[in-house]
């Protein structure tokens, strides 16, 4: 246990440095800038973020993207852009993008992160099934690549599943919220309790719409993590940038502790 809350203390010091620079790039103009070039600092781009694994179940493993090695994945290890994870037979696995990001691999799942910043998230899913849900007070852009189409989460709030089927079509379940689905053939929106199929690759590749199948036990199971990540009391005592602060909930409560300040006769 004391591993665990020392693993989350140390996530939670992580997030803060990465904030804290994001904010100095912000609001310190940089060499040859000053304050009267408002609009060229606003245009400037995004500040990196971290991401951190926050669930493991079975087989999940992890491919740095400097070094292209691939090795057992750890709970609460942190991912950045150009890192990749995937999830064995029966296997399944959760990394929080940020405060209000979350994507979840179902069994025999291949996913990169290609791109992660403030204000600005891009996942490709090279097979398998994914859960990706958006919570209210995202910052981010957020698009979900496939091979043939591109996912974009058109809401602040709302819950998307995204598969590679054994034929390679693309399948996009949009459980909550909605999203604009684009092809090489034009873009279309797909709303709540809709289903968008997409076939073919390049130039040749098609979309239908249709009905979206009834929840299955997938869904539910992402519900439920969402529920426990959304609702933590935590949320109330952290910084909600910060990652990880939902997992203290089970190891103890918040006690408020007057701050003494020692007497000096200087």
């Amino acid at each position: 246990m004391k591993n665990r809350f020392a693993f989350i203390i140390g996530i939670l010091a992580l997030g803060a440095s990465v904030m804290a620079s994001a904010q100095v790039s912000e609001d310190i103009p940089g060499p040859g800038q000053g304050s009267a070039q408002p609009q060229e600092q606003a245009q400037s781009e995004p500040s990196s973020s971290v991401a951190r694994i926050s669930l493991t179940h079975g087989d999940v493993s992890t491919q740095r993207g400097d070094s292209g090695d691939w090795a057992t994945a750890a709970l609460n290890q942190p991912m950045v852009s150009s890192d990749k994870i995937s999830t064995g037979t029966n296997s399944r696995a959760e990394v929080q993008l940020d405060s209000a990001n979350i994507l979840r691999l179902g069994d025999s799942t291949l996913a990169s992160i290609a791109g992660l910043a403030r204000g600005q998230i891009q996942v490709q899913l090279e097979r398998g099934l994914i859960d990706y849900s958006v919570f209210k007070g995202t910052e981010a852009q957020v698009e979900i690549d496939t091979a043939n189409a591109a996912v974009r989460p058109a809401q602040k709030d709302g819950i998307y599943r995204i598969e590679i089927n054994a034929e390679g079509e693309t399948l996009v379940i949009v459980r909550k919220g909605s999203a604009e689905i684009a092809t090489p053939q034009g873009n279309t929106q797909v709303e709540k309790g809709q289903m968008a199929i997409v076939r073919g690759s390049g130039d040749e590749a098609q979309y239908k719409l249709a009905e979206a199948p009834s929840r299955d036990t997938w869904d539910s199971w992402n519900s439920e993590r969402d529920r426990l990540i959304y609702e933590a009391h935590s949320w109330g005592k952290t910084n909600r940038y910060y990652t990880g602060s939902e997992d203290l909930d089970a190891y103890g409560r918040w006690v408020t502790v007057p701050v003494i300040v020692p007497f000096s006769s200087t």
